[in-house]
């Protein structure tokens, strides 16, 4: 895989799991009223998948380095994203909470991943820059994420926020 291709992989898979973590805040509200969920439930749908993510990114950064980081990459971005779209879907608040687990675990196998293509892809001597656009975008993307995800949530409802990031997991996924 070329190196650009590489840097626009690992970013992507970055910015969706970081967007992910924050974009449901503002939503939550009407997922509440949608789902007759109560404050407790709702709470669970971010802390859930915050949980898995980061419970799992050792033990998925072990799976990429036996099994290689693209094919966790592609796995984890095409399991991502069904989940993605599962939830947008999801019929009760017991539904979403379960598959936001789903989805951390995927998330959790591409986030590491998305390093490690980078350092398999650029010499140590020219891996600064693409290191400093992948932690810009994350960073970017978790201060967006509320922005976006009150606007979709607003005009669309908030399984549009679940929604957002479905096509751009399949395309890096497959590109991967």
């Amino acid at each position: 895989m070329n190196r650009r291709l590489t840097l626009a992989c690992s970013v992507a898979g970055a910015v969706l799991v970081a967007l992910d973590g924050t974009v449901l805040t503002v939503a939550q509200p009407s997922l509440q009223g949608s789902l007759h969920a109560s404050y407790a439930e709702v709470q669970w749908t971010s802390t859930a998948y915050l949980l898995v993510v980061a419970g799992l990114l050792v033990f998925a950064g072990r799976l990429g380095d036996r099994y290689g980081q693209r094919r966790m990459f592609a796995l984890g971005m095409l399991g991502f994203g069904a989940a993605s779209a599962a939830i947008g879907f999801a019929p009760g608040i017991g539904w979403v909470i379960g598959l936001r687990v789903v989805q951390g675990v995927f998330g959790a196998l591409l986030q590491p991943a998305t390093l490690g293509m980078l350092r398999a892809a650029y010499p140590p001597d020219r891996l600064a820059m693409p290191l400093a656009v992948r932690t810009s975008a994350i960073g970017l993307a978790a201060a967006t994420g509320p922005l976006v995800g009150g606007a979709l949530a607003t005009w669309l409802g908030w399984r549009s926020v679940f929604f957002l990031g479905v096509l751009p997991a399949l395309a890096f996924g497959l590109a991967a």
